[in-house]
């Protein structure tokens, strides 16, 4: 019972945060100079008509007003867009009318999704071992060593570190790896590491800290007076259980390297939600842009709950509460 009464307020939690985060884009974007109308390719392609048959014109902006709902006042048209998100009746973009917006996030969102899980797998793969020999050799130089590549890790932003692979790739080391496309893994090496990159920091730190806290409790020095070898005794005892602090950064990495993929994605041409996302955004697609926040909002809150969920599922020490 008490866990039903948890999940209900996390729901309308996110229900609540979600509808905010839609109102407060699509205001701004409201509020943005410009419009989808007035976009270079639209209002170079309708200039002549303007000129020609200004009240054909006016018919034409008027429908197109209409069809999109932005004839209505604007808490009307916050209220629909909100309604179509989350009964999932995204419609069809304004760049591309002929194209539902569901089938454009079917192209692309796998593509981001693939890209921040491999980039996730590559931190925990590279992360763990890390932070494991930096608390073993703890206030050595590895310690030191391993410690200042977390930090300039997490100091690099992905999407500057994409940028310096570019040059170094594209310009100096020509032909080594490639730096635009997707769909072969060599093409795919790039991006993921520049994501994986501070996530790798981030799981090193958090795994040092972790084991170093775990080999100082009651029980390892309980299991140590037992006569348990140090190495079953590191792995068994001391990894085992601080990977379960571990949970609680991997998921959220996984929900933010999602939306850390839209700056990666532009700078190596990926065809994913990144693409999509700047498209709509440019050209004051509303549905898209629209579509597009939600999506990055829903997978960062329900990945935050499930992350909680199985956190006290794992560790019976800690309640939902």
């Amino acid at each position: 019972m008490f866990f039903l009464r948890f999940l209900a307020k996390r729901i309308v939690a996110i229900i609540i945060t979600l509808a905010a985060v839609i109102a407060i884009s699509y205001i701004m974007m409201y509020a943005s100079p410009g419009g989808f109308m007035s976009t270079t390719q639209i209002a170079t392609a309708l200039a002549p008509l303007a000129a020609q048959d200004p009240v054909a014109y006016q018919k034409v902006m008027e429908q197109f007003q209409q069809r999109y709902g932005l004839n209505l006042p604007l808490w009307h048209q916050v209220l629909l867009y909100i309604w179509h998100s989350f009964t999932f009746n995204f419609g069809n973009s304004m760049e591309n009318p002929s194209i539902t917006i569901m089938s454009q996030l079917k192209s692309a969102l796998p593509i981001s999704v693939i890209l921040a899980f491999a980039s996730v797998v590559v931190s925990v793969v590279v992360g763990i071992p890390m932070g494991i020999i930096a608390a073993l050799k703890r206030n050595t130089w590895i310690d030191y060593t391993v410690t200042t590549l977390s930090m300039f890790g997490q100091a690099i932003p992905s999407f500057v570190l994409a940028v310096i692979f570019v040059l170094i790739f594209g310009v100096v080391w020509q032909n080594v790896l490639p730096v635009t496309g997707w769909g072969t893994f060599s093409e795919a090496i790039l991006p993921v590491i520049s994501l994986a990159a501070g996530n790798i920091g981030v799981v090193a730190r958090y795994m040092r800290g972790s084991l170093i806290e775990t080999m100082r409790q009651d029980f390892i020095r309980t299991a140590k007076s037992k006569g348990v070898k140090y190495w079953p005794l590191v792995f068994k005892h001391g990894v085992k259980n601080s990977l379960t602090a571990l949970i609680t950064v991997i998921g959220p990495q996984f929900a933010f390297t999602v939306v850390g993929t839209v700056w990666v994605e532009n700078i190596f041409a990926i065809p994913g939600l990144g693409k999509v996302i700047n498209t709509a955004f440019t050209n004051f697609d509303f549905p898209l842009a629209i579509t597009a926040v939600f999506i990055l909002g829903a997978t960062i809150m329900v990945t935050n709950l499930v992350v909680d969920l199985i956190y006290a599922w794992v560790d019976p020490r800690v309640k939902l509460q």
